[in-house]
């Protein structure tokens, strides 16, 4: 896997800023896997939590009928700074999450042609509350962090800073392939459904999908699957997800599903009662759901015109075409010569290749890739230090051979 490369005068301004020298390409660990435990093992703490004693001390949530762990493979040093992505401790009402908020995922690079900030990484402290407890009226969700994906990377709500939806404005640069991006003070979030967050155990859309983080009211955010072949955000009637995008069931209760493709994409309001020490803007109380105030008119052209095939199989190497608006259609001049990096959700080619407006890159999609939803993908050109980017969302999908 890749890193990024950057020249001496970048080296220079980050040494002088103060900042560390962040690596935007991240190597990943072996792939989450579920490790079976015996309830009996472990000591109950409250609500749906337990913790296995030892040396490193383990936090297991029940999730159904199953008893994971959802923060193990997340508690690597991606920064190489010596200090783990997150560290966890709990007290009689929270789980505490202390966080880097940096991402163990590749991402790209920061700044670019597209977005002018680099990832920093973060000294959060976030309390969870081990039981959550339904309020009486919707908590408006502030700016800033919302809650927290496993890895300590956190939720924002689905507006930047000047207010436009983040996700469905008039540009697909946003966000990286991996759903995230970095803002004014380094601060890299995702404002949809993290595909590049690794789960206790395969999101197949046979089943339930697993817990992929928590709000700050401390119910759990799940991916996007209700149950076999059914994604959450398609339910009607009394399953119907609410203006939170929450809704309750026999084996977890009150629970959030992400909504890719469908605002609010992660949450839309708290259900529950908020732990206002997490983001100093829940401590203005203030009441209801986000309304989506995306705008009519023509998005900006998209430079990369189409992805061909649409779909493939998990646990194959495969070559991916991507086709580009001519110049003359876009009004903005195409970048020379092939990419030197491309991304499709979580998967970066290893080989890449281009001849006229064709460009060609070879990508194996492993086995544990999350089957059935849409992947962003993310091309970046030239090798300096803010490469011109090619954002396109919603281009490919994983399903099993």
């Amino acid at each position: 896997m890749r890193k990024s490369t950057f020249t001496l005068l970048t080296i220079i301004f980050f040494t002088l800023a103060a900042q560390p020298l962040l690596a935007s390409r991240q190597e990943q660990a072996a792939p989450a896997t579920e490790t079976p435990v015996e309830k009996d093992a472990l000591e109950p703490l409250s609500g749906k939590w337990f913790l296995k004693k030892g040396d490193t001390p383990i936090y297991y949530y029940q999730d159904g009928d199953r008893l994971v762990d959802l923060f193990s493979y997340h508690t690597q040093d991606s920064n190489e700074d010596g200090i783990d992505n997150i560290r966890l401790r709990h007290d009689e009402k929270f789980l505490i999450m202390e966080s880097q908020g940096y991402p163990n995922h590749p991402t790209a690079i920061f700044p670019n042609s597209d977005n002018p900030n680099s990832i920093r990484v973060q000294q959060f402290t976030f309390r969870l509350p081990l039981e959550p407890i339904l309020a009486d009226e919707v908590t408006r969700l502030p700016m800033g962090p919302i809650g927290t994906a496993m890895n300590g990377v956190v939720f924002f709500n689905p507006f930047e800073i000047e207010g436009m939806n983040a996700v469905e404005g008039y540009t697909e640069v946003w966000l990286d392939s991996c759903c995230g991006h970095p803002q004014q003070t380094g601060v890299y979030h995702y404002h949809k459904y993290p595909t590049c967050v690794k789960s206790p155990y395969k999101d197949d859309g046979n089943q339930h999908s697993p817990v992929i983080g928590f709000a700050f009211d401390g119910f759990p955010v799940y991916g996007p699957y209700e149950a076999d072949g059914t994604m959450a955000k398609d339910l009607t009637g009394h399953q119907a997800l609410d203006g939170c995008n929450g809704h309750r069931d026999d084996a977890r209760g009150y629970h959030y599903h992400v909504t890719p493709g469908r605002f609010p994409y992660i949450i839309g309001g708290y259900a529950g009662l908020v732990e206002t020490s997490n983001n100093p803007g829940l401590r203005r109380k203030s009441t209801g759901l986000v309304v989506d105030n995306t705008q009519a008119g023509e998005r900006h052209k998209a430079i990369i015109k189409t992805v061909r095939p649409g779909t493939v199989t998990s646990g194959s190497i495969h070559r991916i075409e991507f086709e580009l608006t001519p110049e003359n259609a876009t009004r903005r001049k195409l970048p020379v010569g092939p990419p030197t990096w491309m991304q499709i959700g979580p998967v970066e080619a290893t080989k890449i290749s281009r001849e006229g407006n064709i460009v060609t890159g070879e990508f194996e999609f492993p086995a544990e890739t999350s089957l059935g939803v849409w992947f962003d993908c993310h091309l970046e050109f030239g090798e300096n230090a803010s490469p011109m980017v090619l954002k396109r969302n919603d281009v490919l999908r994983v399903v099993d051979k």
